[in-house]
């Protein structure tokens, strides 16, 4: 009878434990996952997943989805929410450590603010994405030609939310000034009262004294829509 009552409840220990849901099975779709997302960095990325507590017990599940866990990035120290989406209801968090490997750029040297970049002004890096700044600038073009909001020191990585495009039109410089309406187009010209961007509202003093208003365009002209 004893004999008899050990094998049913090593039969019952099996089948509880055929019952669980492996979690290999659970970092293999987040090894899935992550090696889909990051095929456009090639060779350039690499992850480590985490490891989950052995003691975890899961019910069976048919259809596994991962996805990245809300407020988390594809990049650095993050998390992925894995989901079983068909026989079973669970949803755990698995962390990651992601790293992308990129160039970026520098300023070659102490820069003051409202400077002007130029090609000797910025060096090329190399480095992982997730120790930067979100906005560091990976693309020179980015920053030839714009001028700097503050001033930065030698080797400082380059951001873009520090960096402005020229102004299309600079206060006291005379511009030309495009009166265009329905069928008609009369130009003149005035001196800027203040600064624009490309696109932005600016006043401008006419040689007559009066003041108007117009929209800053490329080559120090503004346009003035009747």
């Amino acid at each position: 009878m004893y004999r008899c009552l050990i094998l049913i409840l090593l039969s019952c220990s099996l089948a509880a434990a055929d019952a669980r849901q492996g979690l290999e099975s659970l970092y293999e779709a987040a090894n899935r996952y992550l090696t889909t997302q990051l095929a456009s960095h090639g060779d350039r990325a690499s992850f480590q997943l985490g490891r989950l507590d052995n003691r975890l017990t899961l019910a069976p599940c048919q259809k596994i989805d991962v996805e990245l866990a809300q407020g988390n990035r594809l990049m650095g120290n993050t998390s992925l929410r894995i989901r079983c989406s068909k026989g079973a209801k669970w949803t755990v968090n698995l962390p990651a450590a992601i790293a992308i490997q990129a160039d970026y750029w520098v300023a070659a040297r102490a820069l003051p603010s409202g400077h002007e970049i130029t090609e000797t002004d910025i060096e090329r890096r190399t480095g992982d994405l997730s120790q930067l700044p979100p906005t560091v600038v990976v693309d020179h073009v980015q920053a030839v030609g714009r001028h700097l909001v503050g001033g930065t020191p030698a080797g400082a990585p380059l951001r873009s939310d520090q960096l402005r495009a020229p102004f299309a039109v600079k206060v006291n410089e005379f511009v030309k000034v495009v009166a265009v309406g329905n069928g008609f187009e009369v130009a003149s010209e005035g001196r800027a009262m203040g600064n624009a961007n490309e696109g932005q509202q600016v006043s401008v003093k006419m040689i007559s004294g009066a003041v108007v208003q117009g929209i800053a365009r490329a080559g120090g002209t503004v346009e003035i829509k009747y």
